[in-house]
């Protein structure tokens, strides 16, 4: 006897798909969902202050910490969206602190969390003195943040 999946006899009372040709369909919503939930995010997509800010890529799925946010770009660095240096003078400077932030910086203290958003092509000498200046400005927390793999 051959399985049909669509009815063809009006007259038989299962008119309609039967329950054979619904299973491969609730199995394609169920990873669709599945796939759906994967890589929804209630968090706001991040905006940069340079359009070309392109973060390395993280495996980690657990969300960014909220705080201050130092963007450090090819062309500057940015505190909470507000430009206040060149970063190709600070990669090069002998200064281990990056004056430029630690004043803005020192503003914020009360926050307690620094997040630094680093372009993936920024030098890390360059994120280092950024990490030393939040740290001496007084944050106890600091988070370097990578663009996540899910998320691509």
């Amino acid at each position: 006897m051959r399985r049909r999946l669509f009815q063809t006899d009006a007259s038989s009372s299962n008119a309609g798909l039967s329950t054979g040709a619904l299973a491969p369909m609730v199995d394609l919503f169920t990873l669709l969902i599945v796939a759906v939930l994967r890589t929804w995010s209630a968090e706001p997509p991040a905006e940069t202050p340079e359009g070309d800010l392109s973060l390395p890529i993280s495996r980690s799925e657990a969300a960014a910490a909220r705080g201050v946010t130092v963007d450090v770009g090819l062309d500057g660095l940015y505190v909470d969206g507000w430009r206040a240096g060149s970063a190709s003078y600070w990669a090069t400077a002998e200064g281990a602190l990056v004056t430029d932030l630690y004043g803005p910086l020192q503003q914020r203290v009360g926050q307690k969390t620094v997040v630094i958003r680093a372009h993936a092509e920024a030098p890390w000498q360059l994120v280092g003195k950024v990490l030393l200046t939040a740290q001496q400005a007084g944050f106890d927390e600091v988070t370097v943040v990578a663009e996540s793999a899910a998320s691509l």
